[in-house]
């Protein structure tokens, strides 16, 4: 009787016999990226990281927090990677692995009540007083050192601070075209850009092997024109 039951089993008579060798189902990838200053910055990178990981077959799950508990989630080993960082990263997050090339670009902007005080680089910054919003390292790794620097927890109160004249200046990361409201607290403020920022993916330590798909499906659109169609001028080449 066994001997009939494992030959019945073997010939793929029993119609449990394929599912007692199937894999099971990947874990979704837990991803991290944190809030744009806008609503459109945020469509952009949702349509940049959803066209990445459909090219590498993988399957995702995306969550969006405020950078600094991002940071601390994703060195808790809380996320398989943070989808848009710095390219000094592993500064912040020793043994990060960068995937190469960039996913998108930022640009870093300075917001001001005159036209007058328009810096286009960070050395133009000059004696100027600063506001920034909490934890974008861009922005802390060049004013590091430098006095007078506010730090505000959203991109409206940063240019809330320049309006009510706190700060000189407020320093933004957003996507190429956004600008501040025609009005902040009834007074007009005038954009100048600061800076162009690379921002790349970042796996978790120690998984080198999904760094490296996940480089190769950059590669690919990249070289496809698709990456380029999705981010137009948010993604420098």
């Amino acid at each position: 009787m066994l001997r009939r039951h494992l030959a019945a089993w073997a010939a793929g008579l029993l119609p449990w016999a394929g599912f007692a060798t199937a894999a099971p189902a990947a874990e979704p990838l837990r991803l991290v990226v944190s809030p744009a200053a806008s609503a459109r910055g945020n469509e952009i990178a949702d349509a940049a990281i959803a066209l990445l990981m459909r090219q590498a077959g993988l399957s995702y799950t995306l969550s969006r927090e405020p950078v600094e508990r991002a940071v601390a989630s994703f060195r808790a080993g809380l996320y398989d990677a943070d989808m848009l960082r710095l390219p000094q990263f592993d500064q912040v997050v020793p043994g990060a692995l960068r995937v190469d090339p960039h996913l998108l670009s930022t640009t870093v902007m300075a917001f001001s009540r005159s036209a007058s005080l328009a810096p286009t680089s960070w050395a133009e910054l000059g004696s100027a007083r600063v506001a920034h919003v909490r934890g974008i390292k861009a922005m802390e790794l060049a004013l590091a050192g430098r006095s007078g620097v506010e730090i505000t927890s959203t991109a409206e109160a940063c240019l809330g601070m320049v309006a009510m004249q706190r700060v000189d200046l407020c320093l933004l990361n957003a996507e190429r075209d956004f600008g501040p409201p025609p009005q902040v607290n009834g007074v007009t403020l005038h954009r100048s850009v600061l800076a162009r920022v690379n921002l790349h993916v970042w796996v978790a330590p120690g998984r080198e092997a999904l760094a490296q798909k996940l480089s190769a499906a950059m590669k690919a659109i990249v070289a496809g024109g698709e990456l380029e169609r999705v981010a137009g001028g948010n993604r420098a080449p």
